[in-house]
């Protein structure tokens, strides 16, 4: 049995590989694809498109919590989602108009949105919470290594022809639908039928302090996708125009390097790179610590740098400072999305409908991302557009506080009833 459970997780982490492998492929394609071989393309419908993607994957998330809670085996419904991503997202190079984008775009992320939250309910069945964080991580780690090394593979393949990475995506998400297979039932591989009542009992009072930090890392989620959203989406046509007028430098050497000319979707393959590996580093770092828990000023600080670094984004033609600032803003996902995930499925009775509100708050951030400042950016350029980040961050760090201030209150005001 316990070969078995190994064999299942090792599985899952697999398909959490080739899937957001598979989605990177297309984040990184995309917006080239749009520019290029769309008739008007421009970053305004490449903002779009994300919106789509993210609306559709943000309401389906809210929708099906319930409905995906209550089954018996909730990676049936991964198995469906990985099917309709598998048949939608890779036919977009073959028919590259504007609304049929859309379309297909909405109708791959209907399935991500089926799938993601199955992953998180399942991963989070473990009662014991110190397994259950190294499981996260490990999932989490998986996951982002896709993104990190999506980006290499897809980048040159799209330079060598637009079609490429989405064959590519067709096969790797075929091989994901095979793993999920050979996966256990989650009441098999966890025991959950056992082990429920014996921890039921410490649910209520641990719940308590968990609440106390999970609305404001969901804030948090919602922030952080929402930054890393709009490089991805929105930066491409900037970064473009910088490599063909040869204006890209490793720092501010005068003299541009035969490295760094030509291939566009190569280049910005490398920064992409880097945010998701920053991504990956933070999981690794924080499945063997406890420092993050219940430490509501590491996100407040996190932001702050990131704040900083749209600045940067926003002037430098620089490589080496493209690729840190993507670093730094992937780094704050990995930090703000590990420990939101980690406060969503503590109450194993809770854990899917919280899973699904945590992914849709990722799709939430998106939208706000991608069709906001893909218009802004369309309209107004990189430059200016940027700088207005610094602001947005500003609020909803502010909104952080308040959040946590008031649930921080009420919790105290329980306990002093308690007393009496």
């Amino acid at each position: 049995m316990f070969h078995k459970r190994v064999i299942s997780f090792f599985l899952l982490c697999q398909v959490g590989f080739w899937v957001d492998f598979a989605i990177m492929a297309g984040i990184v394609a995309l917006p080239f694809l749009i520019l290029e071989h769309v008739s008007g393309g421009n970053t305004a419908i490449s903002g779009k498109v994300f919106a789509i993607q993210m609306t559709t994957y943000t309401i389906t998330c809210l929708l099906m919590s319930k409905i995906v809670g209550k089954s018996k085996n909730i990676l049936l419904w991964a198995r469906w989602g990985v099917i309709i991503f598998s048949f939608s997202y890779p036919l977009c190079p073959f028919f590259p108009y504007a609304n049929t984008l859309y379309l297909l775009s909405a109708i791959a992320f209907i399935g991500m949105a089926i799938t993601w939250p199955a992953f998180y309910a399942w991963v989070g069945t473990e009662k014991d919470d110190a397994k259950r964080q190294r499981n996260l991580a490990f999932f989490n780690i998986a996951w982002s290594l896709g993104f990190t090394v999506s980006p290499l593979v897809a980048g040159p393949l799209y330079d060598i022809d637009f079609r490429l990475p989405y064959i590519l995506i067709f096969f790797v998400s075929m091989l994901s639908f095979v793993f999920l297979l050979f996966i256990q039932h989650e009441d098999n591989h966890y025991n959950t039928e056992d082990s429920s009542k014996k921890n039921s009992e410490n649910i209520c009072g641990e719940d308590k302090i968990n609440n106390l930090y999970l609305y404001p890392f969901w804030i948090g989620v919602f922030l952080a996708n929402l930054m890393t959203i709009i490089p991805r989406s929105t930066y491409a046509e900037h970064f473009k125009r910088i490599v063909v007028n040869n204006q890209l430098r490793f720092l501010s050497e005068n003299i541009v390097s035969p490295i760094l000319m030509g291939d566009p979707a190569t280049k910005f393959s490398w920064p992409s790179a880097m945010m998701a590996f920053a991504t990956a580093s933070m999981f690794l770092l924080f499945a063997w610590t406890y420092f993050w828990k219940h430490r509501i000023s590491l996100l407040i600080i996190s932001q702050g740098i990131c704040a900083l670094t749209f600045f940067i984004l926003s002037e430098t033609k620089s490589i080496v400072l493209i690729g840190l600032s993507f670093a730094v803003i992937g780094a704050n996902h990995g930090l703000t999305f590990f420990a939101s995930t980690y406060y969503s499925v503590n109450n194993p009775g809770l854990r899917h409908g919280r899973a699904s509100i945590n992914e849709g708050l990722v799709g939430l951030g998106g939208v706000v991302g991608s069709l906001v400042f893909g218009f802004l950016v369309d309209k107004y350029g990189v430059t200016l557009s940027y700088k207005y980040i610094t602001c947005l961050i500003t609020l909803v760090v502010f909104i952080e506080l308040l959040v946590f201030n008031i649930l921080k209150k009420k919790v105290k005001s329980v306990k002093d009833n308690e007393k009496i």
